[in-house]
């Protein structure tokens, strides 16, 4: 059977906070004309992508501006060119001296306003193009719908929130921190987390900001961290336990090697301490609390062991209480009797 040591590793010094994960980006989406829903492509706990339709609002009449604003750019268009064709056909004839310069001023006159209508119109398309487009709601950013509150065949006003948007890519845990801290946290801060919904998991993030505003009767300041979710493991509204690298000098700190520690089904997270009893090395479970991840080892932040403490590393998942081991050297880590 394998063993290893518990060591001592120099580390910066940590806090330990509590917070909830709050999405960092969420809008209520809302259309931006009131209108007849006339399709509706997602539904409660959608997931989108950047741009994706949402809702389609009845576009009929909208539609036929846009037609009616295309014909007379279209007009407008051929009065251009035929103002032209006769700007440049008086310009010919004046070579022979058969146009007055009065004809000429006025064809380039007409030329000029016709260039001008043909610039109102086109605006005019444009006008109707984006009013069309504004009967389709779709999405802001990728994320999830996380509530609905309308239907195909509802009538929605402008402004009137119809889904709630709520990105998923990364979150932002919304954590307390005692004034005593506020000086040794700073933006870009490592930060570990561990959330409750998975005991069995670290996750890695940095210290968005911290925010200069107190709760005056609890002395605590909000800290903001980030950290991604590309698996979407996790959600707006889990709890979470904060542990944040501080500012200043470096602290010993017991770390364990990783595959030592067995995490059980309620979370709890036990070692097997090895101990001579009457010439024979016997296996004892033990309960520890961990916390940042160095490498392939981790800090043990409660428990009762020392440096030097043998504990068996592999074939550990089948020990009982108090059984006879007999330890096999491995690797340079490894440890055997005297």
């Amino acid at each position: 059977m394998t063993l290893a040591q518990v060591t001592t590793q120099t580390q910066r010094d940590q806090v330990v906070l509590t917070g909830n994960s709050v999405p960092w980006r969420r809008a209520e989406l809302s259309p931006r004309v009131e209108g007849l829903v006339t399709e509706l492509f997602v539904d409660e706990g959608s997931l989108v992508e950047t741009g994706d339709p949402i809702l389609t609002l009845d576009a009929r009449l909208a539609e036929l501006e846009l037609q009616a604003a295309q014909a007379r750019a279209r007009e407008a268009e051929a009065a251009s060119v035929d103002a032209i064709r006769v700007r440049d056909e008086l310009l010919e004839l004046k070579k022979g001296r058969h146009a007055s310069e009065a004809e000429i001023q006025s064809a380039i006159a007409k030329v000029e306003m016709s260039a001008a209508a043909l610039s109102g119109e086109r605006a005019a398309v444009t006008r109707a193009q984006e009013l069309v487009e504004r009967h389709r709601l779709r999405a802001p950013f990728a994320g999830m719908v996380v509530s609905k509150g309308v239907e195909v065949g509802e009538w929605v006003q402008r402004d009137e929130a119809t889904v709630e948007l709520v990105a998923m890519d990364r979150l932002r845990v919304r954590a307390v921190l005692p004034q005593r801290e506020y000086p040794r946290v700073a933006a870009g801060a490592e930060a570990s987390l561990r959330f409750d919904a998975l005991p069995d998991r670290d996750f890695g993030g940095q210290v968005l900001a911290r925010i200069a505003r107190g709760d005056e009767r609890s002395r605590t300041f909000p800290v903001l961290i980030d950290l991604p979710n590309p698996d979407r493991l996790l959600a707006p509204g889990m709890s979470a336990r904060v542990r944040l690298t501080l500012s200043g000098p470096v602290v010993p700190v017991l770390t364990v090697p990783r595959d030592a520690v067995v995490t059980k089904s309620d979370g709890v997270r036990e070692v097997w301490r090895v101990r001579e009893d009457e010439a024979v090395l016997r296996a004892w479970p033990m309960r520890i609390e961990t916390g940042r991840a160095l490498g392939d080892r981790l800090e043990v932040v409660a428990g009762e062991l020392a440096e030097g403490d043998r504990l068996v590393l592999l074939g550990n998942e089948r020990l009982r209480p108090g059984q006879e081991v007999t330890p096999q050297e491995d690797d340079s880590e490894t440890t055997t009797p005297d």
